[in-house]
């Protein structure tokens, strides 16, 4: 018995409390998503108050997205299922009817903002003197090595064409030659890259030509000034230029009596000169370039004379 007078004796209190209210009630929603149920006590131009379970606090009408004045709790529930927003019917008898008791019940305008705080409106700014920044001297540039300059060692290989232009050109009108070379940058000067400023280029190869009963083979080596232009590592490419003295250690070969030439061999070390022009276009440390290339060698009882195309690639070392 005891039991059920407790529960009964809140629960008719609470039907009279809805009998006895204003059955008006609101409904509003904030534009934070925020849905409130209660009662609009007083309202003005910039805010209203309003009063539900929770206390009485002013809302400022720049927060509010929309308000629903309702004639009942049905119709608060009715929104709510409108809107989509999940809700609970007891909740909302329970937030219009403590609007109205909070109405009757308090002397205004005093409020208690327990869940929805006005704004703090900023302090004003203060308005500090406009001092003219002192402009800033561009300061020197230091000099160092640049990303232009050649300072690397690189190696590459290639292998060329090569037409006979000398007296023999009739026994041996054409041959081959592979290289294996090394190219060291000198721009180790400070300051802006000089275009002028060479590197070192050091090459050997092999020389074969053969037509008939005639051969002509051997080692060739030089070094000598390398230049590229504008840059070894301009974005488009560069030209190259290198002259390369040196020597070279070839054998001649002869398998029958030509023109008067007897049968038998000959070898020797003659004085060698190179002359290379050409294109490469790096990408990072590796490049590929394409030249041509004159070489002269003095000795082999007459001169050769050639000149030919050349293919290769490089990449560099250190």
């Amino acid at each position: 018995m005891k039991n059920f007078l407790r529960i009964c004796v809140p629960l008719i209190i609470f039907l009279l409390l809805i009998m006895t209210a204003d059955s008006t009630a609101d409904t509003i929603k904030l534009y934070q998503g925020t849905v409130l149920v209660g009662k609009i006590i007083s309202e003005d131009k910039t805010s209203i108050v309003f009063a539900n379970y929770f206390g009485i606090f002013r809302i400022k009408r720049i927060k509010i997205d929309d308000i629903y004045k309702t004639n009942s709790f049905a119709q608060d529930i009715a929104i709510h299922k409108k809107l989509n927003i999940p809700y609970n019917d007891k909740e909302i008898i329970i937030q219009y009817a403590a609007g109205q008791d909070k109405k009757e019940g308090r002397k205004l305008p005093k409020y208690e903002e327990t869940k929805i705080q006005e704004e703090k409106k900023p302090e004003k700014e203060q308005v500090k003197p406009v001092v003219p920044e002192k402009k800033k001297e561009p300061e020197p540039e230091k000099k160092g090595v640049s990303d232009d300059h050649w300072t690397s060692g690189r190696l590459s290989f290639s292998g060329s064409f090569l037409y006979n232009l000398g007296s023999g050109n009739k026994i041996l009108p054409y041959g081959y030659g592979g290289y294996f070379s090394l190219d060291q940058g000198l721009d180790f000067a400070p300051g802006n890259r000089h275009p002028g400023i060479p590197g070192l280029r050091f090459e050997g190869g092999y020389i074969y030509f053969k037509q008939s009963s005639f051969t002509l083979s051997g080692y060739v080596a030089g070094g000598g000034l390398m230049w590229a232009l504008p840059s070894m590592k301009n974005s488009w490419g560069c030209f190259i230029i290198a002259l390369l003295p040196g020597a070279s250690l070839i054998e001649a070969k002869l398998n029958k009596s030509y023109f008067g030439i007897g049968v038998g061999k000959t070898s020797g070390i003659n004085f060698t000169g190179q002359a290379i022009f050409g294109y490469q276009k790096s990408w990072g440390v590796f490049s590929l370039f394409l030249q041509a290339r004159y070489m002269y060698i003095m000795g082999v009882n007459y001169y050769f004379d050639t000149i030919g195309g050349e293919f290769g690639f490089g990449f560099n070392a250190w």
